[in-house]
């Protein structure tokens, strides 16, 4: 094939398609600058070399320049080599061209002196004359490191068709330099401009006294901080030279400071301490009955050494008031040593009757404590012989009875009915062996443990190794909020959030529920309050918002929209508890012939498969961190933040962007390197 030649001669050679494709060709000329950029990116399986050569050609109404190699034309700015790869060039360019173009090419010269050529399908735009943040190549804006004292200067370059990003990695560099640094306060917004770049330096602003700061990089710190009497201002102001192929171009930069937050609450030190038990253990003193089943329920209590309390005349008519004011006197004996105090019951039986009695001298006096400053009696646990629902209403928020029947008072299958006393184990994958915590008998009636007894063991029963109970300790000022069926929220000591109108909140959601509320003047207001009921009624509002919203008290998670609409000054911070205390329990299984120990706590309520209960959080931790769950912003808080992927997210400030979302930004710093994340 006479007429190709690769630099070999002319021979006969057949031509094979060597998969060259183009990526990337394109071409901008901006009218402000006369400046022709040029971009390609090209693969090929195989034909490129050392010799390989990228060339153009343009035409205007007063030149002509025909294919020419990239590399022997003169540049206006700097272009650095590219790697791309044994199979692959790529790399720009930038011409002084002061006519517009009317045609351009970009093409792939195999060999410099062959005649073989492929052609690509250039992509060709024009940025005639306009604004300055429109209608040239290089934007520059300035950003501020984590402290905002530290001023970055960044360019950013601007094509049609290439992103800034790209720009760089195919060669790139653009010089520029920043003096005359100014600094105020403007609350001067440009959608169509969001970098405001080209707006102009307010005249009063205050002088800073910094040499000028320049690069050919995409940024450039500026070596000094602001002084301290910069620190209200919220902008800062430089004059921004940029070169092109007419020279150089001034016009002015902003650099915004970063939103200022803090913690809005760092800590919410949990009240929750260790309980006294005051136990007693009630049964028939005249005759015995199931010893093996008394045994075990003095086992399961922790009991061995308790005398028992007679009940052979339960229905006598001063039984009730004496039994309460035997449960009264020895919580009275308990109370100076300062604790708060758990009574709990060990009830063996075989008729029925005591247990009504029981629950009648509970309600003398188990409720009236449950609001008390501390020391005080947070509720009763009660170890039942037979399976049963509480016959008091009022007993219900502070009576834990097991074992309870399902809800509805059926009692189904004798063995779910363990898990209406909530045994919820510490590891909730932890493998029994044979046995589901359904089935194994740690809180068990009298018919279920024999049940038990006589298919497996007695061993195979299991025993509790230590037995425990922890309470929330009330100041004398805390302040205690009923919800009705949803538990009682505490406000424990005046612990409050104090705000300003201008200031914004971000919480942070997470899988870990958080029993933390708040409540304000106005959510107390009567009102308010009627108005709220109104629109949860009527659907206009979502659920959560009316969870508690409507006796006042609103979960965390809402308070950034609530200051957002509302603006008050103060929000007082609760705890909410869905049970009076919890019982915690070491318990030993013997499965398959080994044994395993494991904990466990046992809360009021349903205890489903996978189901996490609101106050685990509070009851077993010391201290409930919140600095990372609600952020609040003190100044700032509508300029554009960076990410947490460290990219200048221009458009999108911290309210309302970040009411619901976590805020984890990740701001430049000295020494990080001059091509920030940028695209």
């Amino acid at each position: 094939m006479c007429g190709v030649s690769l630099g070999l001669g002319c021979s006969k050679v057949p031509l094979y398609d060597v998969g060259a494709n183009f990526a990337l060709a394109d071409a901008a000329w901006f009218a402000e600058e006369e400046t022709l950029f040029i971009f390609y990116d090209l693969e090929a399986q195989q034909g490129l070399g050392a010799e390989s050569v990228m060339e153009i050609r343009y035409r205007t109404d007063t030149e002509d320049v025909d294919w020419t190699d990239i590399t022997t034309l003169p540049t206006v700015h700097r272009h650095v080599p590219v790697d791309c790869g044994p199979t692959g060039m790529c790399g720009s360019t930038s011409l002084a061209v002061p006519d517009e173009p009317r045609d351009v090419g970009i093409r792939l010269r195999y060999h410099r002196d062959g005649v073989l050529a492929r052609e690509a399908d250039t992509v060709f735009n024009v940025v005639g004359p306009g604004p300055d943040h429109t209608h040239r190549s290089l934007l520059v804006y300035g950003v501020f490191d984590e402290s905002n004292r530290r001023v970055q200067w960044r360019g950013r370059h601007r094509f049609p068709t290439v992103r800034n990003q790209r720009a760089s990695a195919l060669g790139l560099r653009r010089w520029f330099e920043v003096a005359d640094t100014v600094t105020g306060t403007d609350r001067r917004t440009d959608p169509g401009n969001p970098y405001l770049y080209g707006t102009g330096c307010p005249d009063l602003w205050r002088a800073i006294d910094h040499p000028p700061v320049s690069t050919d990089l995409r940024a450039v710190f500026d070596p000094e901080p602001l002084p301290l009497a910069s620190s209200s201002h919220a902008q800062a102001c430089g004059l921004a030279t940029v070169e092109d192929a007419r020279g150089t171009f001034t016009t002015s930069a902003i650099a915004r400071k970063n939103p200022q937050v803090r913690p809005a609450f760092p800590v919410l030190r949990s009240p929750v301490k260790d309980a006294t038990p005051i136990q007693f253990f009630l049964a028939p003193c005249g005759r015995s009955f199931d010893r093996t089943h008394e045994a075990m329920q003095r086992q399961r209590l922790q009991m061995a050494g308790v005398e028992t309390t007679c009940i052979d005349d339960w229905d006598r008519d001063t039984f009730v008031e004496e039994l309460a004011g035997t449960f009264a006197a020895a919580v009275e004996a308990a109370r100076p040593y300062g604790d708060d105090m758990v009574l709990v019951v060990g009830l063996h039986r075989d008729e029925d009757g005591p247990e009504l009695a029981l629950e009648e001298a509970l309600a003398r006096f188990v409720p009236d404590e449950r609001h008390r400053s501390s020391p005080r009696l947070a509720g009763a646990f009660v170890l039942d012989t037979d399976v049963r629902v509480l016959a008091l209403d009022e007993l219900d928020p502070v009576v834990l009875w097991c074992p309870a029947s399902l809800p509805g008072g059926g009692v189904g299958n004798p063995n779910t009915a363990s898990l209406t006393c909530a045994v919820a184990p510490d590891e909730p994958d932890f493998e029994l062996g044979p046995f589901t915590f359904g089935t194994l008998p740690i809180l068990p009636s009298r018919e279920m443990y024999n049940d038990f007894i006589d298919t497996y063991s007695e061993r195979q029963a299991g025993e509790v190794r230590s037995l425990s109970y922890r309470a929330p300790r009330f100041a004398t000022t805390a302040d205690h909020q009923d919800l009705g069926e949803f538990g009682v929220v505490t406000f424990l000591n005046d612990e409050r959030i104090s705000a300003q109108s201008l200031h914004r909140f971000s919480y942070c959601p997470d899988s870990a529920l958080l029993p933390v509320v708040f409540r304000s003047p106005l959510s107390q207001d009567p009102t308010f309050q009627a108005a709220l009921s109104e629109l949860c009624d009527d659907g206009t509002l979502p659920e959560d918002f009316c969870f508690t919203g409507e006796l006042g008290v609103l979960p965390l998670a809402l308070l950034p929209e609530w200051h957002g609409q509302l603006f008050e000054d103060d929000y007082e911070l609760g705890l909410f508890w869905d049970f009076p205390f919890l019982l915690r329990m070491r318990f030993e299984a013997v499965a398959a012939g080994s044994v395993s120990a494991l904990g466990l706590s046992v809360p009021f309520g349903l205890a489903d498969t996978g189901q996490t209960y609101l106050g685990t959080t509070a009851w077993l931790e010391e201290e409930l961190w919140l600095e990372e769950r609600l952020t609040q912003c003190t100044r700032f808080c509508t300029h554009p933040v960076f990410d947490s992927a460290g990219v200048y997210q221009v458009g999108l400030p911290f309210w309302p962007t970040f009411s619901g979302t976590c805020f984890t930004p990740a701001h430049p710093a000295p020494g990080d390197g001059g091509f920030p994340r940028d695209p």
